[in-house]
């Protein structure tokens, strides 16, 4: 298997090819900037492709993009030494897998390579793309009967579907760290920000608001779930929704794996924050979202918080 690195700082093209030499079931091979790599992936086939964001010239950004348009199938892994978490976020809105900060570790290294081949053979079995029409059907007629959620423990074909059209829409389809979506609504499921790994239309966003709250009373009727908990975890296969609810507001969290009970605090701790921020506002809200303070900041420092750092653990 060969792997592509491309980063201009010699000194990191070095460590890496210090690296590889544990390896023999791979192969990497380096470039130095965003034209010789491209030369390279034009007349050779690669497993994945390790990118530096920050380079001279075209970009790393710049040159991901291209590159998914070309090979859309080939995993990218970035690399920064950015600590601005919006960097990674448009990196994955853009087709990145995952990034790694700088100085990577050697372990973390493997296991984005390993997770790279796990991705390409998911991707072999990939089944058919659901349209958003057929999500928003899906939603408004979601009911306990239909889902089969009318006994405990049950599941029917429908259920089964609903599951399958919220991981098409929820869960970035190669990103390999745990948050891939996080919501702030109002208890009537009007999403007042979002953060996604993903490119979420606004029409898109609001649809999937109303099926947060919808899914959400669902089961908690469903499973007879004390409503009065703050924090309720919900598991679709192998994703979950972890919601904490505000006195005006709830945070929707989609992940994969698992979240420790410092990541589950520091959900708590951003809608609080948000909410102290906004108190006067949102008790007497008229619906503008201008008004609401760093909204998109909490979210941000709440990804950054829970995605890859020891909270989540």
């Amino acid at each position: 298997m060969n792997i592509l690195a491309v980063d201009d700082d010699n000194a990191v093209r070095i460590s890496l090819n210090v690296m590889f030499r544990k390896w023999t079931d791979i192969k990497l091979e380096v470039a130095e900037d965003a034209r010789s790599a491209l030369e390279k992936l034009a007349v050779n086939e690669y497993l994945m492709m390790f990118c530096d964001i920050d380079m001279p010239g075209m970009s790393g950004l710049e040159l991901l993009k291209e590159v998914k348009e070309k090979y859309p199938k080939m995993p990218v892994v970035m690399l920064t030494g950015n600590q601005d978490i919006k960097t990674p976020i448009q990196a994955f809105r853009d087709g990145a897998m995952d990034y790694l900060q700088k100085p990577m570790q050697t372990a973390s290294v493997r296991e984005t390579i390993d997770n790279a081949i796990k991705f390409v053979e998911e991707e072999a079995k990939k089944e058919e793309v659901i349209e958003l029409d057929d999500f928003k059907k899906m939603v408004e007629n979601f009911s306990l009967e239909k889902a089969g959620l009318t006994e405990s423990g049950s599941r029917t074909a429908e259920f089964s579907k609903l599951t399958r059209i919220l991981q098409e829409k929820l869960i970035h389809p190669s990103k390999r760290g745990r948050v891939h979506n996080i919501f702030l609504l109002t208890k009537s499921g009007i999403v007042i920000s979002n953060l996604s790994t993903s490119n979420v239309e606004e029409e898109d966003s609001d649809i999937m608001g109303g099926m947060f709250t919808a899914v959400k009373d669902f089961m908690e009727d469903a499973v007879s779930s004390d409503k009065n908990d703050s924090l309720n975890d919900i598991t679709f296969g192998e994703f979950h929704i972890k919601f904490a609810s505000g006195a005006f507001t709830d945070l929707a969290v989609v992940y994969l794996g698992q979240l420790g009970q410092n990541a589950e605090d520091s959900v708590t701790d951003s809608l609080i924050a948000f909410e102290l921020e906004n108190m006067e506002t949102l008790e007497k809200w008229n619906g503008d979202k201008s008004l609401l303070k760093n909204s998109d900041k909490h979210l941000e420092d709440l990804f950054e918080k829970i995605d890859k750092g020891k909270n989540a653990e």
